[in-house]
């Protein structure tokens, strides 16, 4: 794999935020109308009476003339603005959960095209604790645990996410902006660009497949256009596994971007009300989660809604980053119905 030229020069515009900026502003934020609501409300009712699949649903059969223009700027700022955005305000009280999920791919049609999230090919994908045993082995997804998340992508141009409950506590959004933190390690560490640009390693954790490691760059450019991919649990398990070492120039690069990505004065937080939708730019933008507690009553675990999206109009980007966001090739087959949405 051929190493991308390093981006030497600091990225400007508004990919490259710090937390100040954004709390200053609540301009990445979109409070639905009663108007707005009421478009999504005809929609769903349409395709309800038409008992499509949710899967089939494709743009023209979920139109929103109302709150169109609104997704269409969304989009916008999420593919070349600040590569992040919040929806707020769907009544999540007055549908069932499944009304939401059809709500939520609907909206996503407008934004681009649903891919799969996982071996069994789930093309929305359902973020709660499944209570698994072991939150750092290999096979286990960090999004079936209520451990905090390290800073990461996922494996698509736009990840979109819909709160439906919140939990006890905990459970707070992070994001920062990859541009930001790469002009931070050109400005303070350099030297640290080069192994990032070469690539750290990384394991499979899909639950079938071969268990297999690679190399990653975490940087590219490609038609002068800078990209970031990097997801920090994935590479730590490979670095945990028999046989991968780490050489010291990228352990030191390792801890660098470590560094850089959790800096207070570049991460911003927030918490995702029931009805928010946050969506972010996977290119441009790293996100995490604390951790959080449940709320013993089943029926207020926290419960958040992903859907996975392609951009329609593509970003330039090398031929592995290309790879790693097409999403994930369906393998297994999911029985009984916990959250099944093939």
């Amino acid at each position: 794999m051929s190493v991308s030229e390093i981006h030497n020069i600091p990225v400007k515009g508004t990919s490259a935020w710090t937390r100040d900026e954004i709390a200053a502003s609540d301009d990445w934020t979109h409070v639905l109308s009663d108007a707005e609501i009421e478009d999504l409300d005809l929609a769903l009712r349409a395709v309800r009476r038409r008992d499509v699949n949710m899967t089939d649903i494709a743009q023209a059969d979920f139109p929103l003339p109302v709150l169109g223009p609104a997704l269409a700027e969304l989009e916008r700022e999420v593919r070349t603005g600040r590569g992040f955005f919040l929806l707020r305000g769907i009544p999540v009280e007055r549908y069932s959960d499944d009304d939401l999920f059809v709500m939520k791919w609907g909206i996503g049609t407008h934004l681009g095209r649903a891919i799969s999230q996982n071996t069994y090919g789930d093309m929305l994908g359902h973020v709660y604790d499944h209570a698994k045993d072991d939150p750092t082995a290999t096979r286990t997804r960090g999004y079936q645990t209520s451990a905090a998340l390290d800073f990461h992508v996922d494996r698509a141009d736009m990840t979109s996410l819909l709160c439906l409950r919140q939990g006890r506590s905990g459970g707070l959004s992070r994001i920062v902006s990859s541009m930001s933190v790469h002009n931070a390690l050109l400005d303070g560490h350099p030297d640290c660009l080069p192994p990032l640009y070469e690539g750290l390693p990384y394991i499979y954790t899909e639950a079938a497949g071969e268990m297999r490691t690679w190399n990653g760059p975490v940087f590219d450019v490609t038609d002068g256009v800078l990209s970031c991919s990097f997801r920090r649990g994935t590479i730590q398990k490979a670095i945990d596994s028999p046989g991968v070492t780490l050489s010291p120039q990228k352990a030191d690069a390792l801890a660098a971007i470590d560094a850089a990505m959790n800096d207070p004065a570049l991460v911003f937080e927030m918490e995702l009300q029931p009805g928010d939708i946050q969506f972010v730019n996977n290119y441009t933008v790293l996100h995490g989660r604390s951790a959080f507690t449940d709320d013993p009553d089943p029926s207020r675990k926290r419960h958040v809604v992903r859907l996975w999206l392609k951009f329609f109009t593509p970003r330039p980007a090398s031929a592995y980053i290309q790879d790693q966001y097409k999403g994930i090739e369906k393998q297994l087959t999911r029985t009984g119905a916990d959250h099944r949405t093939e």
